[in-house]
C-alpha cells in the first residue's frame, strides 16, 4: 500500500459517540483545504509505531480517502485511553523523537496537580484547601474543618464527591449524593478505609454549596489553545455530577448566577474566566504538551468559585450535542496543530514528571 505524507495528525476513539467521524472529517475537510494542509483522522488500532505510519481518513484539499501514511510531526490526542494497550502505545508515540503529542494522555493524577497549583500566587482564593486520604490527614482535617469532601482519584472519569459533615462532637452525617448515613467520630477512618476500598483519594476541606434546583451546581470551563497558541475560553457550562447525578445545564451559567447575584453575574462569570485562564498559563510550566483542559467549580454561598477538578480534552457528549461548542473545540484544535507546524515549537522532552506519575498510577492500579 502506498505511503502518503500528511502535516498534521488528529487520533480520536472509535468506540465513543462524541468522536463523531462525519462532524470531525466535515470540519477538517473545510480547514484543510482553506490552509492547503493534509489531514489524517486515525486510532491507535491502525497505528503502526514500528512503521511509524497509520492508516485512517486521510484528508487532502477537499477529498477524503481511507490510506496509510507516515506519522505526522503534529498530533493532537482527542481520546481518553484506558486500556493497557492504548496507554503503552501512547506512551511509546511519545517518545519518538521525530513527533509531537499534544494532549497524549487526557488525565491527570489530582492531588499532583492541586499540589502544583497550590504554589500559584493567591490560589487559595479558588482553591481549597487539600491532601492526599491518610488516615493522619483525616484526622487533621476532622479537627480542623467542620466538612470535608472525598474525591475519588480514579482519573479515568470525573470523581463523585462523598461529603462528611460533623453534626455533634462525636458523629458526622456521610453523604453521597442524596444518601446519608450517620457515623460516629470512633468510627470514621474505618468507614472511610472502606468506602476508599485501597483505591487514592483526596481529601479536600469541605464548604456550604451553592445549589440549584436543590443539588450543589458546578461549572465546566472548557480551556484551549488556538491560532495565536495562547489560552482562551472555549466552552463554559452549568452542571452537577461531582456532588450528585450527571446532568447539564442548557439555561446558561450567567442566567443561573444572575438569578442569584443580580447585578454581580458578569463579575462571577468574569472572575471565572480569569482564574482558568490563570491556571492554564500556570500548568504551562508543568504539562508543556497540553492543548486543551477542562476545569469543574463549584461556588460558595457568595459566588466564589473553587476548583474540585482538572481533566484533559472534553470527553462528555454533552458540548458535542451543541454544533457551535463542537466547531469551537476542533477549531481550536486544528489550529493550534497548525500554529505549532507554522512555528516549529516543540514542547517536545518535556515529558512531565505528572505524566509519570499518571502512568505509574495506572499500572499499580
Amino acid at each position: 500500500m502506498k505511503t502518503e505524507t500528511v502535516h498534521l495528525g488528529f487520533i480520536y476513539d472509535t468506540k465513543k459517540p462524541l468522536h463523531d467521524m462525519d462532524n470531525m472529517m466535515g470540519r477538517f475537510r473545510q480547514l484543510s483545504a482553506q490552509y492547503d494542509v493534509r489531514t489524517v483522522l486515525f486510532s491507535l488500532e491502525h497505528l503502526d509505531l514500528e512503521e511509524q505510519t497509520a492508516d485512517g481518513a486521510i484528508i487532502a484539499s477537499d477529498r477524503i480517502s481511507q490510506g496509510r501514511c507516515e506519522l505526522p510531526s503534529w498530533m493532537y490526542n482527542f481520546a481518553l485511553h484506558t486500556t493497557a494497550d492504548h496507554i503503552e502505545k501512547m506512551r511509546n508515540l511519545r517518545k519518538l523523537e521525530t513527533a509531537t503529542v499534544i494532549n497524549p494522555i487526557n488525565r491527570f493524577i489530582q492531588d499532583i496537580v492541586f499540589e502544583m497549583l497550590a504554589s500559584l500566587p493567591g490560589s487559595h482564593q479558588f482553591l481549597l484547601p487539600s491532601a492526599p486520604l491518610e488516615e493522619s490527614t483525616l484526622s487533621e482535617y476532622i479537627d480542623k474543618f467542620d466538612a470535608l469532601f472525598l474525591l475519588s482519584e480514579n482519573t479515568f472519569h470525573s470523581p463523585k464527591a462523598v461529603v462528611i459533615k460533623k453534626i455533634r462532637q462525636n458523629d458526622c452525617m456521610i453523604y453521597l449524593g442524596a444518601n446519608g448515613q450517620l457515623c460516629g467520630m470512633d468510627d470514621l477512618p474505618e468507614y472511610v478505609k472502606k468506602m476508599a476500598g485501597g483505591k487514592s483519594h483526596v481529601l479536600m476541606k469541605g464548604i456550604d454549596c451553592l445549589t440549584w434546583e436543590e443539588r450543589p451546581l458546578e461549572a465546566r470551563v472548557c480551556l484551549q489553545k488556538g491560532m495565536d497558541g495562547e489560552w482562551a475560553v472555549a466552552a463554559m457550562a452549568a452542571k452537577r455530577g461531582i456532588f450528585s447525578e450527571s446532568t447539564y445545564y442548557d439555561t446558561p451559567l450567567n442566567w443561573i448566577l444572575k438569578g442569584r447575584f443580580s447585578n454581580e453575574t458578569g463579575e462571577i462569570g468574569q472572575r471565572l474566566a480569569d482564574i482558568s485562564l490563570r491556571i492554564g498559563g500556570f500548568l504551562d510550566f508543568h504539562i508543556p504538551v497540553l492543548g486543551s483542559c477542562t476545569l469543574d467549580y463549584i461556588f460558595d454561598g457568595n459566588g466564589c468559585p473553587y476548583l474540585v477538578h482538572v481533566g484533559g480534552f472534553e470527553q462528555d457528549p454533552y458540548f458535542f450535542r451543541h454544533s457551535k461548542i463542537r466547531m469551537e473545540l476542533l477549531d481550536r484544535a486544528f489550529h493550534y496543530l497548525l500554529f505549532l507546524r507554522n512555528n516549529n515549537a516543540t514542547g517536545k522532552g518535556a515529558a512531565d514528571d505528572m505524566d509519570k506519575s499518571s502512568d505509574r498510577r495506572h499500572e499499580s492500579g
